[in-house]
């Protein structure tokens, strides 16, 4: 029977710096093209909420069936362009909620393919690491090739919830509606107090540094945000992964607990505890919602999985 240590570190600082500059320089696209909406419509407080005349609305449809084209009618913004694209009489501030929304729609298009290829490299040295501390157990001889991630494996752990209880998906759907919520509110404000609409003043900067590092902030050796957040759920999950990929049945992980101001009663009381990579495990540990309700369960789990849909990255053999 072989053990082999579980101790995960934090994501990669390269790939969060790599990420925080492409951040940057389409947090400054996306601005450029809120102020051209803002200055094409050129709205004040006697058009806000009148109907938009014939030209404005033929090119907001020319957008939209563009925008179909695209594939990015989806969510709410498809729901959004549909309703005002069927409809004959639509305000001019409808307009401008729909011109705003596209601008964050159009930043994600930029971004998703670039997160994605980083969140897998990533991922995928994580996958190798769990595959190689398996292979540091045995003999030379017996060690056994190391693989990349597959896409199928992937895809299925980034569509997994993370601790906040959302996939990566649901995060961006809701993260552009909000947004976008945010930047239309605060023009309107300006609009009804007659001031200008200028996207490089204080008011609409605050939002959009806000927003910027609720998703990734780095601050010297510090790293916060949602992406953090991702990233090390994601790279927990993929290790687990790398290590069933080549591990026996007898084969065992032995938890770790960190030792600092931040640990949990239940972290601790797992501590130096051995675990079953793919065969069930029984074992006692402290379970409870709050510290009040903190008490010693049975617990029986087969292998490393996900506790639950709403921790899917605090996982209860190896990470709590």
């Amino acid at each position: 029977m072989r053990c082999c240590k579980w101790n995960i570190g934090n994501t990669t600082i390269g790939k969060m710096l790599e990420l925080k500059k492409i951040y940057n320089k389409t947090s400054k696209q996306t601005q450029n093209r809120l102020q051209e909406i803002l200055d094409t419509l050129g709205l004040d407080f006697n058009s806000l909420y009148d109907i938009a005349n014939t030209k404005t609305k033929d090119r907001i449809n020319a957008y939209i069936e563009e925008w179909k084209d695209q594939g990015i009618l989806v969510g709410y913004f498809g729901m959004l362009s549909k309703n005002i694209y069927n409809r004959n009489r639509v305000k001019n501030s409808e307009i401008l909620q729909l011109l705003i929304y596209s601008a964050y729609i159009e930043e994600q298009k930029k971004l998703q393919k670039i997160e994605l290829n980083i969140f897998k490299d990533d991922a995928n040295y994580y996958y190798q690491q769990g595959q190689e501390e398996v292979n540091n157990t045995l003999p030379k001889n017996k060690r056994k090739k190391v693989s990349v991630i597959p896409d199928a494996i992937f895809l299925t752990l980034i569509d997994m919830p993370n601790s906040i209880g959302l996939t990566w998906k649901q995060y961006i759907e809701t993260t552009i509606q909000y947004n976008a919520q945010q930047i239309y509110k605060q023009a309107i404000l300006n609009i009804q107090q007659q001031r200008e609409l200028e996207i490089q003043s204080n008011e609409f900067q605050r939002i959009i540094q806000q927003q910027d590092n609720q998703k990734l902030n780095i601050n010297n050796d510090k790293i916060s945000g949602t992406v953090d957040i991702q990233m090390i759920g994601l790279n927990n999950l993929a290790k687990v992964e790398g290590i069933k990929k080549i591990a026996d049945d007898n084969d065992m992980v032995q938890f770790i607990a960190v030792s600092d101001e931040n640990s949990t009663d239940m972290c601790q009381s797992m501590n130096g505890m051995k675990f079953y990579i793919n065969r069930e495990n029984s074992f006692d540990r402290y379970w409870g919602a709050t510290k009040k309700e903190l008490k010693l369960v049975r617990v029986k789990v087969k292998g490393l999985v996900p506790r639950h849909k709403s921790s899917a990255y605090n996982l209860p053999l190896a990470l709590v």
